[in-house]
């Protein structure tokens, strides 16, 4: 291969022998060249991979070394708030995010951080979690208290670790998906404000078939719903803005990347040999160089309702804060009560939802689909089975489909609480509301308040205490009938137990009548 390098320097300083050179056939100047130059785009290729390697074990460690908990809600059960009220959360999420410096990427491996929303049901019995880092606890925290100060949040323990994660297993059985969208994401989906009525102005909340759906997993079936979201940067909607200007006539001069100018730039003399030697001008071909074209100032008159919709709706969606999203949806239950014909419709139900017919719609990802249509297809099986599991035990962002950008009023449409129009059943809720004791109410030592201070224990000996200053008694006031002579004039029914229990009492004969009524003045 060396000499091979060094045939350019020697036709370089040798003027006798370049003649020869570009005097052979063209095939064999094409392949000299290639020979001389074919080399670099494979280096390229061979580094860009092992750094995407090395970047990838680095974040392994990294994410390893993370704590995470898992947070359970439940929601107040009279709650008028709106989606609205979660969106307001998914737009705090953006606030977790960081710049990462090239050290921190490359070297440590940092990432920005990856939260699942999930919906799950057990049984029928269903829950909303979020799992998130340790540390961005109190900010996932405080955007729920914000809108929904009755909710009350506990940790719990991971809900996916009873359950088996290779296939195929003695008991259970699994069945699931990863979604994707059909357009490109700067579409979007039908969100909760096109589900509004707007006669009532009231809005039909898709959340509500969704659970009255989850409700109906019957013993021993488990369905689960999982959103990731990791904040990004706003460079996902350039694409949006830009073909919206295409659309009214506005185009922009495309940019050429690093790697595109890397790569004009090794091919740039292999171009010109080849124009030197065959008169055959390959740079059209190789680069392309771009069109600046002129701005038609009339387009805009031009575009159709159909177009008109599409950039308005491109645009509402680029004007909220989006983030990266994948979705999943996983249905197991044990062997004797796992239908997955029936689960399957019910899938595709609740993805229909938020279809729109000339904007975007979800669909499932096939290569990631467990099918046994074929023989073929039953190959692999049980793999797709065990790497859906996976990634949903490890709420992976890496396993199946390419993440979509999706913004905070999408996300929250597909994730939020139910609403008091919603009356699915078995929905975990707050049943009771908590609130904190006033602030300065007085804790006295009489009381059995404090520890330590019972019955037969001595007060703590470093809290003083003062004794109770005696409370005087007041006399009874003038003419009240005591107790004593006031029963005396009872009736004979009440037995014979209390008359022998009273203490006797002379009292003169002309101030205690013998009468069986009951006195005027018998206080009640």
């Amino acid at each position: 291969m060396l000499p091979l390098f060094a045939i350019p320097i020697v036709q370089e300083t040798t003027p006798t022998l370049a003649p020869s050179f570009f005097s052979l056939p063209a095939d064999e100047i094409i392949f000299s060249i290639f020979v001389w130059f074919g080399w670099i785009p494979i280096v390229i290729t061979l580094f860009w991979g092992f750094i995407q390697m090395w970047k990838n074990y680095r974040q392994g460690i990294f994410s390893r070394s993370l704590k995470y908990v898992l947070l359970a809600i439940d929601v107040p059960a009279m709650t008028e708030q709106t989606p609205k009220a979660l969106e307001n959360l998914f737009a705090s999420i953006y606030g977790c995010k960081s710049s990462l410096t090239w050290k921190e990427i490359w070297i440590y491996g940092r990432l920005h951080p990856v939260f699942s929303f999930e919906i799950i049901s057990s049984e029928g019995y269903i829950q909303f979690l979020i799992r998130t880092q340790t540390r961005f606890r109190d900010s996932i925290e405080a955007g729920i208290y914000a809108h929904y100060p009755d909710a009350e949040i506990t940790e719990v323990d991971d809900y996916t670790e009873k359950f088996p994660s290779e296939f195929p297993d003695d008991e259970y059985e699994m069945w699931g998906g990863e979604l994707t969208l059909d357009k490109h994401y700067m579409y979007p989906i039908r969100t909760y404000i096109d589900f509004e009525d707007r006669l009532t102005q009231e809005i039909k909340d898709p959340l509500g078939y969704t659970l009255e759906q989850m409700a109906r997993m019957k013993p021993g079936e488990h369905f689960w719903i999982q959103i990731l979201v990791q904040p990004s940067t706003g460079s996902w909607k350039d694409e949006g803005v830009a073909y919206v200007n295409k659309i009214y006539g506005k185009e922009e001069k495309k940019k050429k990347s690093m790697v595109g100018k890397a790569t004009e730039a090794a091919l740039t003399l292999p171009a010109e040999l080849v124009e030197h030697a065959t008169e055959v001008n390959l740079k059209p071909m190789l680069f392309s160089e771009g069109e600046n074209g002129e701005d038609d100032p009339w387009k805009v008159f031009k575009i159709s309702l159909t177009e008109k919709e599409e950039a308005d709706a491109i645009l509402r969606k680029a004007t909220k804060v989006g983030h990266g999203a994948k979705i999943r949806i996983l249905y197991t239950a044990k062997k004797n009560a796992f239908v997955k014909v029936e689960r399957t419709g019910m899938v595709k139900g609740i993805l229909l939802q938020y279809s729109h017919l000339n904007w975007n719609k979800f669909t499932l990802y096939i290569p990631q689909v467990p099918k046994d249509d074929y023989f073929w297809m039953r190959w692999v099986y049980t793999k797709k089975q065990e790497a859906l599991m996976r990634g949903y035990k490890t709420r992976n962002w890496g396993i199946g489909a390419d993440p979509i950008f999706l913004n905070t009023e999408e996300l929250a449409s597909l994730w939020h609480f139910p609403t008091i129009a919603i009356k699915a059943p078995l929905v975990k809720k707050a049943e009771a509301r908590k609130a904190e004791p006033p602030v300065g109410l007085p804790i006295t030592l009489d009381e059995n308040t404090l520890p330590g201070l019972g019955v037969d224990t001595q007060p703590l000996a470093d809290i003083p205490v003062e004794p109770a200053s005696p409370v005087a008694k007041a006399e009874p006031p003038i003419g009240l009938p005591r107790e004593v002579e006031a029963l005396r004039g009872l009736p004979s029914e009440l037995g014979e137990p209390l008359s022998e229990a009273l203490p006797s009492v002379e009292a003169p004969s002309d101030e205690i009548k013998k009468d069986d009524s009951v006195p005027s003045n018998l206080p009640i």
